[in-house]
């Protein structure tokens, strides 16, 4: 049954994920609907300027980040060769390296040739699709998802309310309805509570880190804030592309590599802080999740669905947690959570 069940989430990936992202979407902006149509804003037009709004902050986004990362791209290959050249002993090991990996390959090539010409088969050509191709139906299957995303996305936050009511109206059972509506509600609190709080987070770690590399001198200061904003909500892995795309960009600016270093180092003891002091304070103990779970979720949705599957991880570990508050299923509490009796309770 799991591989079955696995297996359909992969071979559904092209429907489930624009779904499910729209609906953890809806539940992100949810609240925001809310206190506008408490200013007597109509609903139909809050969750249109809210969708509007959520735009504007990507394409600003991307129009801080893109520009300047493309010039810093345009000369980072000379600079970080300049930087490793610079140092003797670090030229020879690569060069060793280079070497080792030479002739690794060459055996694995010539082994290869012995093994067809014994078999006595024709190599088989395979056409691969130009990268322009390929780049144009990546931004085409990427553009139509994100209109579908942000399409659903509106039509949840106008009737997706009323859609679940009815869908829980079709039991018969009016305290199994009430438990159901009770639970809905519980759901949506919850995520929605967890999402903004994360947000908020990332936003400040951006915030202190992109003010730490501009005291530092780092290159592209303001352009951190987004980023690790952004990537924070992939545990492990987005703080790792960080660190990484960090220690590049100061390899092509410090002539030393202490000085390399010394950002990455101080943006690491920072993360490390937030995620041991901040993010338990924000999201308290009954959504303190263990991480060797969320490790291997994200590990098994990135696997799954790429990417945007690591991203959604977090956001689907949170709402069986809250689910399984609901129900009162300790079992699953006991493996998710630190604290599976504090979990219950709340």
């Amino acid at each position: 049954m799991i591989i079955v069940g696995v297996t359909t989430l992969h071979l559904a990936q092209g429907f489930l994920l624009p779904v499910t992202i729209a609906g953890l979407l809806a539940l992100m902006l949810s609240p925001a609907v809310k206190w506008l149509m408490r200013c007597h804003c109509p609903k139909p037009l809050a969750s249109v300027l809210m969708i509007l709004l959520s735009i504007a902050l990507i394409i600003g986004a991307l129009w801080l980040v893109m520009p300047a990362l493309g010039q810093w791209m345009s000369t980072a290959p000379e600079k970080i060769e300049h930087f490793l050249h610079s140092d003797q002993d670090l030229q020879s090991s690569i060069a060793e390296l280079s070497r080792n990996i030479e002739q690794t390959s060459k055996t694995v090539d010539k082994a290869v040739e012995q093994m067809m010409a014994g078999e006595g088969t024709n190599p088989i050509v395979v056409e691969q699709e130009t990268w322009p191709n390929a780049l144009l139906s990546g931004l085409q299957l990427g553009l139509t998802n994100t209109l579908l995303i942000l399409a659903l996305t509106l039509f949840l936050l106008i009737s997706g309310d009323r859609l679940a009511i009815n869908l829980i109206k079709l039991n018969k059972d009016h305290q199994h309805r009430k438990r159901l509506v009770s639970l809905f509600h519980h759901l949506r609190a919850e995520t929605s509570r967890y999402l903004g709080a994360v947000t908020l987070v990332n936003l400040s770690l951006g915030v202190l880190s992109s003010t730490l590399f501009w005291f530092l001198n780092v290159p592209l200061a303001w352009m951190w804030l987004v980023l690790i904003t952004l990537l924070r909500f992939i545990p492990y892995v987005g703080l790792s592309v960080v660190s990484l795309l960090l220690l590049l960009v100061c390899m092509t600016h410090f002539p030393h590599w202490w000085q390399a270093a010394l950002p990455v180092g101080l943006f690491l003891v920072l993360a490390t802080l937030y995620g041991f002091v901040i993010d338990t304070l924000v999201h308290s103990v009954r959504l303190s999740l263990n991480p060797v779970v969320v490790f291997v979720a994200v590990i098994f949705w990135g696997w799954l669905w790429g990417i945007p599957g690591a991203i959604i991880a977090v956001p689907l570990l949170t709402i069986m947690v809250a689910f399984a508050q609901a129900m009162g299923w300790q079992g699953v509490l006991t493996v998710v959570t630190r604290n599976p009796r504090r979990a219950k309770e709340s």
